[in-house]
C-alpha cells in the first residue's frame, strides 16, 4: 500500500510529459505554459515537503500518509475536469501538495517498519523500485488513456486508487495519537521556499521569450534568490525550522542529497524534451510513444532489483558511482540523435538512461537514510525528497529553456523568418505552433517552416541533453571526491558534535 501511495505521486511526475504535444493542439498551450504543467505540481511539492517532514513528525506518519493521499486524489479529480491551461497548471499545484503529504510519509514508514541490515536493503530497494515504475509507467498509461479518452483522463485515474489507498489504511496502517511540537510547524519558512522556488522557475522559463536581460526575468530571479538567501537565515534562528541546517555537517548525507537534487534535475528535463521529440518529430502517437518508453521502464527496474546486490558486494560509494557513469553515457548518446535519426538510434541511450537510474536511485536513497539520526527520519527524508524535487522543477525549468531558446535562436536565424509575418508569434510559441502557421502557408514556405522548426528542435533537444549529462558528471565528481568511502551509524554523532 505504501508503495502504491508513492507510485502514485512518482507516477504524476511524468504521466503529463506524454500528454504535452496534446495540450498543444487542444488547448493552444505555449512551451512556457507546458512547462508550467509541469512545474507547478513540482514547485509546491518541493515548497512544501519540508513542511510535510515536520507534519510526520507531529501528526505521525500513518495519518500524514491518509492526509496526503485524500488531497492528492481530490485534486486530482479537479486537474481532469478543467477546460483551461491556467486552471490546469492550478489543479496541478494543488495536486503537489497531496504529493509533499505522501513521499516522506512513506519513506519514513519504510525506515521504521524495517529494521534488519538485509530486510532494509531490500524495502529500500523496493521503495525505490515503485518511485522509479511510477514514474517510468506514466508515459505508456498516459498513452494508453490518451488512445481511448480525453486528456483529462491522465489524472481522473488516479481518484480510485487514492479512494482504495485511504480505505485500507484506516485499517492496517499503525496510528499514534498526535505528538505537539514546541513552537508549532514552520508555515513561514514553507511559504518563503515556495515562492523563491516559483520565482526561480519563472525567471528560467520566461527568459528564452522576454530576453535574459529583461528587467522582469533579472527581478524575478534576484527577488528569488534574496528570499532564498531569507529563508536560510530564517531556518538557523527558527525555534521548530522546518530545514534543520545541523543534517548538513554531515558530509555523507550532504553529497547524497546534493546529488539525488542534480540527477533528478537532468532526468527530469531529459525526460520533458524525449517525449515531445518523439511525438513531433518521430511523429509516433502517445500509445506509441508509451510503448517506446517501456524499455527504459524495464531497465530502470532491473536496476533497482540490482543495486542492492551491488550495494551488499561493493558498497555504496561505487554502486552510486556506477550508476552516474550509466548515466552520463546515456545523456551523451542521446545527444548524438540528428534530424534524420530514427528510435533505433536513440534506444541504446534510453536503455543506459533507464538502468543507471535505476542503480542509483535505492543506492542514494539509502545512503541519505543511514545517514540520519534516529530522531530526524521524517525531516530527514523529506529534505532528499525536496531536493530531488527541486532539481526536478528547476531542471525542466532550465533543460525546457534551453531547447526552447536554441529552437528559437535556429528559427529567426533561418532564411524565411522575415516572410513569416504575422504567423512569427505563433513560431516562436511552440514546436506545435510552427506546424499550425506551416498549413496556413503557401506549399514551399510551409515545407521550408517545418524543416527549420525540425532543426531547431533537434538542436534544441541535442544542446538541452547535454546539459543533462553535465550535470550528472557533476555529481560524479561530487561522489569521487567527497563521498566517504566507509561508513558507521555512528558517524552522524561525530558529525553533529
Amino acid at each position: 500500500m505504501l508503495s502504491f501511495g508513492l507510485f502514485m505521486a512518482s507516477l504524476d511526475n511524468t504521466i503529463l510529459n506524454v500528454a504535452l504535444p496534446t495540450l498543444a493542439r487542444e488547448l493552444h498551450a505555449s512551451t512556457d505554459q507546458l512547462q508550467w504543467t509541469v512545474d507547478a505540481y513540482q514547485v509546491t511539492y518541493a515548497g512544501l515537503l519540508l513542511v510535510a517532514g515536520a507534519l510526520v513528525d507531529r501528526w505521525g506518519k500513518s495519518r500524514t500518509f491518509l492526509v496526503g493521499a485524500s488531497v492528492f486524489g481530490a485534486f486530482s479529480l479537479m486537474a481532469g475536469l478543467v477546460e483551461t491551461t491556467g486552471m490546469l497548471i492550478a489543479a496541478r499545484a494543488l495536486m503537489g501538495i497531496g504529493a509533499a503529504l505522501l513521499a516522506p510519509s512513506t519513506l519514513a514508514l519504510v525506515s521504521t517498519l524495517f529494521t534488519g541490515l538485509r530486510e532494509r536493503s531490500f524495502a529500500f530497494a523496493l521503495w525505490s523500485a515503485a518511485n522509479a515504475a511510477g514514474g517510468a509507467a506514466g508515459p505508456l498509461l498516459s498513452g494508453l488513456l490518451l488512445e481511448h479518452f480525453s486528456w483529462g483522463s491522465i489524472f481522473l485515474i488516479n481518484v480510485p486508487i487514492a479512494v482504495a489507498i485511504v480505505l485500507l489504511g484506516l485499517f492496517v496502517l499503525p496510528h499514534s495519537q498526535p505528538r505537539p511540537i514546541p513552537g508549532g510547524v514552520d508555515a513561514l519558512g514553507a511559504i518563503v521556499s515556495t515562492v523563491a522556488l516559483a520565482l526561480v522557475c519563472w525567471a528560467v522559463i520566461s527568459a528564452p521569450g522576454l530576453g535574459v536581460g529583461s528587467p522582469l526575468v533579472l527581478s524575478a530571479a534576484a527577488l528569488g534568490a534574496l528570499l532564498m538567501v531569507l529563508f536560510v537565515r530564517w531556518e538557523a534562528r527558527a525555534t521548530n525550522p522546518i530545514l534543520r541546517l545541523s543534517l548538513f555537517r554531515i558530509r555523507r548525507f550532504t553529497v547524497a542529497v546534493v546529488v539525488s537534487g542534480l540527477v533528478t534535475a537532468g532526468g527530469a528535463g531529459a525526460l520533458f524534451v524525449l517525449t515531445q521529440y518523439l511525438q513531433f518529430l518521430l511523429g509516433f502517437t502517445p500509445l506509441q510513444t508509451g510503448v517506446r518508453v517501456l524499455p527504459l521502464a524495464a531497465a530502470m527496474l532491473l536496476g533497482a532489483l540490482t543495486a542492492p546486490r551491488l550495494i551488499g558486494s561493493l558498497q555504496l560509494k561505487l554502486t552510486v558511482l556506477i550508476g552516474l557513469g550509466l548515466l552520463a553515457g546515456g545523456f551523451t548518446w542521446m545527444a548524438t540523435m540528428t534530424v534524420e535519426s530514427n528510435f533505433g538510434n536513440l534506444l541504446p541511450g534510453a536503455l543506459l538512461f533507464g538502468l543507471g537510474t535505476g542503480v542509483l536511485v535505492p543506492a542514494a536513497t539509502q545512503a541519505v537514510m543511514d545517514a540520519l539520526p534516529p530522531d530526524a527520519a521524517g525531516i530527514g527524508s523529506a529534505t532528499n525528497t525536496a531536493h530531488m524535487q527541486v532539481g526536478s522543477a528547476l531542471g525542466v525549468a532550465v533543460i525546457g529553456s534551453i531547447m526552447a531558446a536554441r529552437y528559437r535562436g535556429v528559427l529567426t536565424g533561418s532564411d524565411i523568418w522575415d516572410q513569416l509575418g504575422q504567423w512569427q508569434s505563433a513560431v516562436l510559441q511552440s514546436f506545435d505552433g510552427a506546424l499550425r502557421a506551416a498549413g496556413q502557408l503557401s506549399t514551399e514556405l510551409g515545407s521550408a517552416l517545418v524543416e527549420a522548426a525540425r532543426l531547431g528542435f533537434i538542436e534544441g533537444m541535442r544542446l538541452s541533453l547535454l546539459a543533462s549529462a553535465g550535470s550528472v558528471v557533476v555529481a560524479l565528481i561530487a561522489v569521487a571526491v567527497l563521498y566517504p568511502r566507509e561508513w558507521s551509524p555512528a558517524e552522524w554523532c561525530t558529525s553533529t558534535g
